[in-house]
């Protein structure tokens, strides 16, 4: 297995950052031909905003029924807590090999681009990341259009 070490130290460093709990400003990163667009946070942080985000899900699940968005909220927190515990997704502490994302886009090459809650990529995956601002130019698709005449 890979020593996480030899990965460049200062997203090393980010990571360990995020675990503390300190707030950070969007990094981008990527994997092979896809970006990812994030906010750094710890563990515990991914899976807060997992369970939330599980929790809006069922909260829409149960719309229809009649009762108060309190009562909704807590039947789906009850649900997505039992979920949570089969498949042992609860704050195992920091993890400095794995970087978590939270309000994360996800850009796969000519393809449509995904929003989501909270994301983790393994640091041996990442090829290239900056924090820095930076400008988009989109891709311009130019050509002669086909004309049809008859």
């Amino acid at each position: 297995m890979e020593n996480f070490r030899a990965i460049d130290p200062h997203l090393c460093s980010i990571v360990e950052t995020a675990e503390k709990g300190v707030e950070l400003q969007r990094i981008v990163v990527m994997c092979g031909a896809t970006t990812y667009v994030g906010i750094p946070v710890s563990t515990g942080g991914f899976i807060k905003a997992t369970h939330k985000a599980y929790v809006d899900e069922v909260v829409k699940g149960v719309g229809g029924w009649k009762t108060s968005w309190q009562e909704k909220e807590v039947i789906a927190t009850e649900r997505v807590n039992d979920m949570f515990a089969s498949i042992a997704l609860q704050d195992s502490g920091s993890t400095p090999e794995v970087l978590s994302l939270l309000n994360a886009t996800v850009i796969p090459p000519g393809m449509t681009s995904y929003e989501v809650p909270a994301l983790r990529i393994h640091l041996g995956q990442i090829d290239s990341w900056w924090t820095a601002p930076f400008l988009d130019h989109q891709v311009k698709i130019r050509g002669g259009g086909v004309g049809v005449s008859f």
